[in-house]
């Protein structure tokens, strides 16, 4: 008997990240904010600051893709961008108080729906999922390393 096209790791993955990216972007609206913007602002080490290079891998992105949402946060002043002092063609960015604000706002709006989670799903279902996710994503990078052979 064959699944539906629904009934697939891909397509439910696919579409409960869509539904929880949407309830984000919602919340992430109320505070003039889209979930690109606060992703970056929460992968951005709030005393040091870091490099694009460095946030882009954790986004799953490129450098080169985050140059729109990088501007953007600069026109909020949300953050600023700080030539390194050894290197000129690397660029530090870092968290304006503005910005930790905002970072703050993004992080408990995760840490409340977790805890919702939490409660309605129980913690050992999480880790469980965690452990899951984890072996999803490993296998994953396996197959595209050998398809990039």
């Amino acid at each position: 008997m064959s699944k539906k096209h629904t009934e697939t790791v891909d397509s439910k993955l696919k579409t409960a990240w869509q539904i929880v990216s949407r309830m984000y972007n919602a919340e992430a609206t109320l505070h003039g904010a889209t979930i690109a913007m606060a992703h970056f602002l929460l992968n951005i080490d709030s005393h040091e600051g870091c490099y694009a290079s460095d946030i882009a891998p954790q986004l799953g992105m490129e450098s080169t893709s985050l140059s729109r949402i990088i501007a953007s946060l600069e026109d909020k002043k949300l953050i600023q961008r700080i030539p390194d002092k050894t290197d000129k063609r690397k660029i530090k960015i870092v968290l304006t108080k503005k910005g930790k604000t905002q970072k703050e706002l993004a992080k408990n709006t995760v840490r409340n729906f977790n805890h919702l989670l939490e409660i309605k799903i129980g913690k050992e279902r999480i880790h469980d999922f965690y452990r899951t996710i984890d072996e999803i994503t490993e296998l994953a990078e396996e197959r595209n390393k050998l398809i990039k052979q």
